[in-house]
């Protein structure tokens, strides 16, 4: 699977998926994320007072989950390093292009100061489509 499949299979789900992050000592915690993407990255909006963003702080390693539904073409899953990315950057990666939803309706501007935009690099994910079978990244 390239990075387009990639994009193809966890946008012909839903445009929210599943969030896994796990604090310095490992606890985990799972929550719902409305993502975006730009080449070899899953990125989301979230607030800096999240549990998502204290345990990426601690610990920067996520995974991402699409559940089989609608008419996608299987359960996909993704791994990779969060990076939170500075104040300085919210013009820029607001009016990216990146995310194919309304942030404002969320967070009503990139200067709202509790907004934070992570980005995480993948490192690898799965397909595992209807006949069990498994296509990777990369």
């Amino acid at each position: 699977m390239d990075w387009a499949g990639l994009v193809e299979a966890a946008t012909a789900t839903d445009w929210l998926t599943y969030l896994g992050t796990a604090d310095a000592a490992g606890r985990p915690h799972v929550s719902v994320v409305a993502t975006g993407f730009s080449d070899g990255s899953v990125w989301f909006a979230t607030r800096p007072s999240s549990k998502k963003l204290r345990n990426i702080s601690e610990n920067p390693q996520v995974g991402f989950h699409w559940p089989v539904a609608g008419g996608g073409p299987g359960e996909l899953a993704a791994w990779g390093t969060a990076i939170v990315h500075p104040t300085d950057e919210h013009d820029r990666i607001w009016n990216s292009g990146i995310f194919t939803y309304d942030l404002a309706q969320f967070f009503g501007s990139p200067e709202n100061p509790d907004l934070a935009f992570v980005e995480v690099v993948v490192e690898r994910a799965r397909l595992m489509g209807p006949d069990f079978t498994a296509d990777r990244y990369p």
